[in-house]
């Protein structure tokens, strides 16, 4: 049996018997997610880097403020696919969106998510106000609501750093490792280290 298949290759040496990309070709021109800082400090952009890099998805990676922006940019072909973090309570609008359809999910891990403080707070266990993205509201509600008199909801983990900086009142901030690192703040308690999400990649919908 050996020889006959020895035979059978000899007898197509000129054939290629594998063939397969090891660089990946960009997909998209340019994708878009949340980011509402020049910087880019939102677990959205983190995760779209590593997925640019590691799947050759996108040349380039855009940052909006919302991720109804970034899908607005999508949809008037701004750009050509958009990177929802699966945690968004609103993620649902996109599936549904006639404009947009679901192409990819795949799951990557997030920068830690931290409890974070300015310098001159860091040391106390109570605060007057903690600022947080709703995404992260299960970790406010197990292991931070009990050390806070008020909570306020944030735009995504940048605004919660910024708003724990102008606060004139004793305040903290949910907010992931990156972003806290970026602002100065000092870390407190990591409440969720290398967590995985999903996240969704949805291109504009051809109109028929």
């Amino acid at each position: 049996m050996t020889a006959q298949i020895d035979a059978q290759i000899d007898g197509y040496e000129q054939a290629a018997a594998f063939s397969t990309e090891i660089t990946p070709a960009v997909r998209y021109r340019s994708a878009a997610t949340l980011a509402d800082d020049p910087a880019g400090l939102t677990c959205s952009v983190t995760v779209g880097m590593r997925w640019a890099a590691a799947h050759g998805r996108t040349g380039r990676l855009f940052g909006y403020p919302s991720f109804e922006l970034a899908a607005t940019s999508v949809k008037d072909g701004r750009h050509d696919a958009l990177l929802v973090a699966g945690a968004y309570p609103e993620i649902r609008s996109f599936f549904f969106d006639p404009q947009l359809r679901a192409v990819e999910a795949f799951v990557s891990t997030l920068p830690d998510m931290v409890l974070a403080a300015p310098e001159e707070h860091a040391a106390l266990h109570r605060f007057d106000t903690v600022h947080y993205h709703p995404a992260t509201r299960v970790l406010f509600e197990a292991g931070v609501q009990s050390r806070t008199d008020d909570a306020v909801q944030a735009t995504s983990n940048s605004a919660a750093c910024r708003g724990a900086l102008e606060n004139p009142r004793t305040a903290a901030a949910i907010t992931n490792q990156t972003c806290a690192d970026h602002y100065g703040l000092k870390t407190i308690e990591v409440l969720s280290a290398g967590t995985p999400m999903s996240f969704v990649v949805f291109e504009r919908r051809e109109q028929q």
